[in-house]
């Protein structure tokens, strides 16, 4: 028996006409869009009441020809006939007003992160207020506060320039991966239970791989 495809919720909110908040994810694919979207902002999409709302440059959901959905902009407006365009510039074509399902109402820009050698001076102290809060062994303390030496000297290694270069589609810089390593530790920091040693290990020396991977890539392209 074939699957059946999970609806979209985005979507499916929009035809039921009820606003919907997502937030781009750190390392995604924003292909035409870039230009105007980032990483870590979060949309609210609303339904369309009237056409008049609809503003050229507006972020839209279209339905487009076949069925597709896609979110684009609105580069021209026709009476009830609006031009569907890209970030980039290019044109898409054009498409009546029935065919946009909703369109950005809210953009929340992302929090500030600190900068890198901040970043690395909050982890050290995170791990090391998890350490004494939960008990842990002078061994898993060690191996905790590895992790964050891992990450200065991977900091160090990596030129400044290219800290928040995504070296390949899809991967995450290595300020994305230190700026959520350190927010998962001032999380379990401020915990009443701290996350068990463990799972902080794991977590951590998972970004840590990652790291290297950025890393290497990185070599490669110099």
């Amino acid at each position: 028996m074939r699957k059946q495809k999970r609806p979209d919720p985005l979507v499916q909110a929009l035809e039921e006409r009820v606003p919907y908040t997502i937030t781009i994810a750190d390392g995604g694919d924003l292909a035409s869009m870039r230009a105007v979207i980032k990483h870590g902002q979060t949309l609210t999409f609303s339904p369309v009441d009237d056409l008049a709302e609809i503003q050229v440059n507006d972020i839209v959901i279209v339905r487009w020809r076949g069925g597709s959905i896609m979110m684009h902009m609105v580069g021209e407006i026709r009476n009830d006939h609006f031009l569907i365009v890209n970030s980039l510039g290019k044109e898409n074509g054009w498409v009546a007003g029935s065919a946009i399902l909703g369109y950005v109402t809210q953009i929340i820009e992302p929090e500030p992160r600190p900068a890198v050698p901040n970043m690395l001076a909050l982890l050290e102290t995170a791990y090391q207020t998890v350490t004494e809060r939960a008990n842990l062994s002078e061994e898993e303390g060690l191996r905790l506060c590895s992790i964050a030496a891992d990450m200065r000297w991977y900091a160090a290694k990596i030129k400044a320039e290219q800290w928040d270069q995504m070296p390949r589609l899809n991967l995450w810089s290595f300020e994305q991966h230190l700026w959520h390593l350190m927010k998962d530790a001032e999380e379990a920091a401020k915990a009443k239970r701290p996350a068990s040693a463990s799972a902080l290990l794991n977590h951590g020396k998972e970004h840590v791989g990652q790291v290297a991977t950025i890393s290497t890539l990185l070599d490669a392209v110099d």
